[in-house]
This record gives structure tokens, sequence and C-alpha cells, in this order.
């Protein structure tokens, strides 16, 4: 059985403004309800550097800000916890703590440190970086299909270019 994964896109209302990037993270929903699932991010600034998180029962409909889901792939369910365990209780967590081979991949991947040009969004790596690294880690694997990289060109080039202009 596949299990979608998706790239969530939070764009920040200083983006169009002062450079500020979106915030970029991944959601895998659940098998039996498509708002709730595992969100993996990094999380941080620029000034302080990130942190990798690992959302569990995160429920993307109760978000009240802006944000756009970009379907990345689909992935062999073998590559996946199956989320319904976690779902149990139906209280929402964070944790470090790799669960399943996509989530021990990212936790292989270098989370951004601090800047040398915080101010600047054109220098240093941020979520945006991470992100596309374990795409294309998970491209290079075998896990999830080349067209995933494509699929974050598009959302980059949008960028800054307003609501809807990603694509679902």
């Amino acid at each position: 059985m596949a299990r979608a994964l998706y790239l969530l896109v939070f764009p920040t209302r200083a983006s169009r403004v002062n450079g500020t990037r979106s915030h970029w993270a991944i959601f895998i929903p659940y098998t039996n309800d498509a708002s709730l699932g595992r969100l993996i991010q990094v999380l941080g600034t620029p000034f302080t550097g990130y942190g990798l998180e690992f959302k569990r029962n995160y429920n993307i409909s109760t978000i009240t800000e802006k944000f756009e889901r970009v379907l990345l792939g689909e992935v062999n369910e073998k590559w996946v916890r199956l989320g319904d365990d976690e779902a149990e209780d139906g209280k929402a967590s964070m944790d470090v703590e790799p669960r399943d081979e996509i989530e021990k991949l990212a936790k292989k991947i270098e989370v951004p440190g601090v800047s040398r040009e915080p101010l600047n969004p054109l220098v240093g790596r941020r979520c945006q970086e991470w992100t596309r690294e374990l795409v294309e880690h998970l491209v290079g694997k075998g896990i999830l299909d080349e067209s995933a990289i494509e699929v974050l060109d598009r959302v980059k080039a949008a960028e800054g270019l307003g609501a809807g202009s990603i694509g679902r």
C-alpha cells in the first residue's frame, strides 16, 4: 500500500516585504484520516540554529495560519511506521527519536546551524535546504520518486507569488 508524502508550505507575512522565506515541513498523513498524521521539520532561526522535530498526531485541520499542502509523491508503507497506533490516545506529541526509516534518514541530515549572516535570507541553510536534502535522500534511496525534486523546484519558483500559485 502506498502512503502520501506532502510538503507543507507556511508563507511568512514578511516574505513579500523583506525576503524572509516560507517555512517548509514534511507531512505524512495516517491511513484513516488525511488531516491527521506526522510532521517532520526543523524549527528555529538563523540567529539560534535549528532543531529536528517529529510531531505526532499532528492535525492540519486545526492550523489557523495560511499554508499550502503539496503532494511530493507516494512511498511504500514499508518505509513509514503505520501511524494509526500513534493516534490511539489522540494526543499530539513531539519528540526527536526516529521510529521508521524516513525518520531515521531525517535524523542523519545535519540540522542548519547559526547563519554567519542571519539577516540575509540568501545566506546559510534553513528549513527549506534541510527539507530538500531529506527529499533528495529519499529519492536517492528509492523511497520517493525523483519527480518530488521537480515539485520542490516548482514550489521554490512560486514562492512570493501569492496564494494558490503553487498548486496541489
